[in-house]
């Protein structure tokens, strides 16, 4: 090898030690916690080219994510006739973390963690600590494995979605490391939205595959939406709480056993109601059974605390379960609106707006209600979303 060939050689060794002592180039955005990089240097020679390519590992980080590091790769080439040719390709790895920071020591002793296999979970889903070893180091760097029983593990909390931080407790000290807890696939486009930006991705998804039924449909229906869980031959019904044959029955004309109540009265809505038709009256998720008499005196009055000739105050059990249906109709049709003061039926309004927002609070979803949604997602394939997830009410319209 000729001695300029060697100069090239240890100019680019030198200059390849350079740029790994200047490391901050190798970073992620994520926030670092000690450098564990790894450094491989290669170099080939031969009569015809000589060629060095550097990797180097990720950094280690506070939480675990996807990153991706651009890495140089050089070829000098020097086949032709002596002159040196040089060409820039770059190429792309992709490297998850996995180890936390250290948050606490004494004396220099400290706690490390390695985090489980699974990061990612559903709201409600179970959290598995499968692959989690926790590491007690003291202050001269002598390492012992924990057993299960010597450490707490506090913050598992996987009934809201978002980022959650799971703190590991052994002694005085303490470790973290955070979980992401998302939306089912049904809601992943209202992942991490509020106001009128959550509002209108979920008008998107409770359109999106809608497929409605007749009024006349629901007769046969709603015996098993409101069905009474301890009669299962019996519906409740919705004003009273009664729990009456849920088989449809009408010995005469206007007068069956029960009725189609419209939750959004149906003279506040732009449509008429009729068994043959398809239409925002024949909605499932605004329809309950109610009993004749209760339905005729709520009639088309707008719900408050109190029962007045214009308004009409539901039994406390359902008043929850009332507004989360008149906020599903607002977000699933834009032609309706909830106004507090006096809805105008001419203008497609029912209210009052803040009373029912104070009752998706006061009165919870209960298992009643959630059987009610899977239901009718059984049959025209949406869902309620503030039964799912009541706090989406405060994501929109809260302060």
């Amino acid at each position: 090898m000729t001695n300029y060939k060697r100069i090239v050689i240890l100019f680019l060794m030198v200059f390849a030690t350079f740029t790994l002592l200047s490391c901050d180039f190798f970073k992620s955005n994520t926030t670092t916690t000690e450098a564990t990089s790894t450094t491989i240097i290669t170099t080939t020679t031969s009569d015809q080219s000589t060629s060095i390519t550097i990797t180097t590992t990720d950094w280690t980080t506070s939480e675990s994510t996807l990153t991706t590091t651009t890495i140089p790769t050089t070829t000098y080439d020097t086949t032709a006739g002596g002159t040196i040719t040089t060409t820039t390709t770059t190429t792309q790895t992709t490297t998850t973390t996995t180890t936390t920071a250290t948050t606490t020591y004494s004396n220099e002793a400290r706690i490390e963690i390695t985090v489980p296999s699974n990061l990612v979970y559903e709201i409600n889903e179970q959290v598995d600590f499968t692959g989690m070893v926790v590491t007690f180091f003291d202050a001269q760097d002598n390492s012992q494995i924990l057993n299960e029983t010597d450490y707490q593990v506090s913050g598992v909390d996987t009934e809201t979605y978002g980022q959650k931080t799971i703190t590991v407790t052994y002694g005085n000290y303490e470790a973290y490391f955070t979980i992401q807890v998302n939306l089912p696939s049904y809601y992943w486009n209202a992942m991490n939205k509020s106001g009128n930006t959550l509002f209108l991705a979920l008008r998107t998804i409770v359109n999106s595959g809608f497929s409605g039924v007749s009024y006349g449909d629901a007769r046969y229906i709603l015996d098993e939406t409101d069905m009474d869980p301890n009669n299962t031959a019996n519906l409740i019904q919705v004003y009273s709480g009664a729990s009456v044959t849920g088989v449809w029955y009408c010995p005469t004309t206007n007068d069956c056993n029960w009725n189609r109540e419209h939750v959004w009265p149906q003279n506040r809505l732009p449509v008429s109601a009729s068994n043959s038709v398809i239409n925002m009256a024949s909605d499932l998720q605004n329809l309950k059974p109610a009993s004749a008499s209760l339905n005729s005196s709520r009639g088309d009055k707008y719900y408050d605390w109190t029962t007045t000739t214009v308004s009409y105050e539901p039994r406390d059990e359902v008043k929850g379960d009332l507004a989360r249906i008149l906020l599903y109709m607002i977000v699933m049709y834009d032609e309706l609106s909830l106004v507090d003061g006096s809805p105008n039926p001419d203008n497609l309004e029912m209210g009052l707006f803040s009373v029912l927002l104070e009752w998706n609070a006061f009165d919870p979803v209960d298992d009643f209600e959630r059987n009610r949604n899977e239901v009718i997602y059984s049959y025209q394939h949406n869902r309620n979303p503030f039964i799912d997830y009541p706090e989406f009410a405060d994501l929109i319209w809260g302060e």
